[in-house]
């Protein structure tokens, strides 16, 4: 596993990989070392010159990022007592923001301890959120996402990194492919991909995803906003209705309590198959 995919959560990896980069990002860590090398990992893969494996590391544009010098990504500076970004700074940036970038197709801003910063200054951000003169990407690190106001934050996909490995690349895509087969016509791909779930701790995690796929796959359906997601929570949004989706956190829940309860892993995952299965069509 790469370092870019060690850092980033990988709901958001894949967006990117679909070049639909949401252009505000919360992003939320207690570790603030964590939060400020995934926005700079971010950052590297938006800009990245090259053709193929972004970021690559080689080009100009790599290199300036690394270095702390690429003329169209700007990190907000904290100050005072708190340490946090002031009002001034974020006119300062608005006030930059109408200029066109330097080198790149789009301007980056890093606002560090997002959630920290006052009322005024987050409403000072809002307008320029909500109506950017160009394009633009917007991230905001937060301990605490709800440190933000709803304003700001509502306007921001947010993404939680996470210090154990529930957002490995392995349990996700086992994840979203069982999430992916109840949008299918024939069940047993469903069957099929549910097998994943032989060992335990890692069905857990897998589930635990399951669920969040889920979740956010409900989240989708009440906005409307569909085209902001994964594709697998795009598919579950749209294929299957709300109430359907509602059953299925519940049997997600379920099978959990099952693993917990030593039930056979056979029996786990071919209930799951089934209760998902029938979920769907509620």
């Amino acid at each position: 596993m790469t370092e870019f995919e060690s850092f980033v959560p990988y709901r958001l990896r894949a967006l990117m990989d679909e070049d639909r980069t949401p252009h505000a990002i919360a992003l939320e860590c207690a570790d603030k070392n964590a939060l400020k090398r995934c926005a700079e990992l971010i950052a590297l893969r938006v800009l990245c010159k090259s053709d193929k494996d972004k970021p690559c590391g080689e080009c100009s544009a790599c290199i300036k990022i690394s270095g702390g010098n690429h003329p169209d990504v700007y990190t907000a500076k904290s100050e005072g007592k708190r340490n946090t970004v002031k009002i001034s700074e974020i006119r300062a940036i608005c006030a930059d923001s109408v200029y066109k970038p330097n080198e790149s197709d789009c301007k980056i801003y890093i606002i560090p301890e997002a959630d920290k910063m006052e009322p005024s200054p987050q409403n000072a951000f809002l307008k320029l959120i909500e109506e950017p003169p160009q394009p633009m990407l917007f991230i905001l690190l937060c301990e605490n996402v709800l440190g933000l106001l709803q304003t700001v934050r509502s306007r921001c996909a947010v993404f939680r990194l996470s210090g154990d490995d529930s957002d490995g690349i392995e349990i996700c895509a086992a994840a979203e492919n069982i999430a992916l087969s109840v949008c299918k016509s024939r069940e047993a791909e469903l069957m099929y991909a549910c097998a994943a779930l032989n060992d335990r701790q890692q069905s857990l995690k897998i589930l635990k995803r399951l669920g969040e796929i889920v979740r956010e796959a409900v989240s989708c359906g009440i906005t409307g906003k569909a085209q902001d997601c994964g594709a697998a929570v795009k598919e579950l949004s749209l294929k299957v209705g709300k109430r359907g989706l509602l059953k299925m956190q519940e049997s997600i829940l379920n099978a959990r309590r099952h693993i917990d309860r030593n039930v056979n892993m056979t029996l786990v995952s071919t209930v799951l198959s089934e209760n998902l299965w029938n979920d769907k069509y509620l």
